[in-house]
């Protein structure tokens, strides 16, 4: 029988993660999915681990591949997907045993839903929780008005996400061209082309926080991408053609030495105010006074804005 639900999950040496993840999809309250997994050429003990789970659970589907990176492999899962409901997350995440079922739930009741996110407990290295990552994106059914009207950018969990394949698809999937933010451009390409997206205002994922995640190990990279995406975003939707990543290099070079300094400090501000966020609900309240006093003396103005708009919310 077709299931109701595919689950997308790519991998790519996550050995120490790798079996608390699948223990949580497969222990998942609501049961009639089936589970893709894509070895993308792991040099750990991943591929070992996923057949393992295959051979014990009939819904588990691996395929081994070579290295494409996270775009070209979610597609690959994407297009073998039998369900019209697709649920992706990454392979150091882990679902709250409620997701599936709250999701699937959510989209029989709102059919006009093409896809929906959800909030997420930070989790550390050994998963222990410290906080709540929160999305305000149509968090009330109905509220999807499309951002490029307000000039405004879409973000919410890609590890949370559920969308309809043939949304997916239609859109083209993720985009290599944007690799490290690629799910921040999906988001906005969908809601773009006029898709609605929508986050439950639940929490139904951890999204772990560890020293070799990619944000954690060059923030800096991650903004000037997320700048990139902006970029080629404000360009689509003045009519404009998009721009290559050496091409957008050529354009920043351009920036008078003033706009690189302050381009800097604000992203130095952005950052140090993260790692205060970490630290205050990790309870490590040194370090977030010495964080928040620097993002603070590298962009007032910035701190001020997160502040209210925080509390706006």
């Amino acid at each position: 029988m077709t299931p109701h639900v595919t689950i997308i999950l790519p991998v790519f040496n996550q050995e120490r993660y790798l079996e608390e993840t699948i223990d949580s999809i497969l222990g998942q309250q609501y049961t009639d999915f089936e589970l893709l997994i894509v070895d993308d050429g792991s040099t750990d003990n991943s591929s070992a681990i996923i057949r393992r789970f295959q051979e014990k659970d009939t819904r588990v589907v691996a395929f081994f591949e070579s290295n494409s990176g996270k775009s070209l492999s979610t597609n690959f899962l994407v297009a073998k997907a039998k369900a019209q409901l697709c649920a992706f997350m990454d392979a150091d995440d882990v679902m709250l045993e409620d997701r599936l079922l709250m999701q699937v739930e959510y989209h029989q009741a709102n059919p006009h839903i093409d896809a929906s996110s959800c909030n997420c407990h930070y989790i550390n290295e050994k998963g222990n929780m410290f906080g709540v990552q929160r999305y305000f994106v149509g968090n009330h059914v109905g509220q999807y008005n499309p951002a490029f009207k307000n000039e405004e950018f879409i973000i919410c969990s890609y590890t949370g996400l559920m969308v309809k394949k043939k949304a997916y698809l239609e859109i083209g999937g993720l985009r290599e061209k944007f690799k490290l933010c690629e799910d921040f451009e999906f988001f906005n390409r969908l809601t773009d082309a006029g898709y609605r997206l929508s986050v439950i205002p639940e929490v139904l994922m951890k999204y772990r926080i560890h020293q070799f995640a990619i944000t954690v190990k060059r923030p800096l990279l991650i903004l000037e991408t997320i700048d990139f995406v902006k970029h080629c975003l404000r360009m689509r939707r003045s009519g404009k053609p998009e721009i290559s990543f050496e091409d957008f290099k050529k354009v920043q070079r351009k920036y008078s030495w003033w706009t690189k300094i302050n381009k800097i400090r604000f992203n130095y501000s952005m950052i140090y105010f993260r790692n205060a966020g970490f630290s205050l609900l990790s309870n490590n309240y040194l370090a977030c006074t010495f964080q928040l006093a620097a993002s603070i003396i590298l962009s007032p103005n910035y701190v001020a804005k997160k502040i209210f708009n925080y509390f706006k919310k």
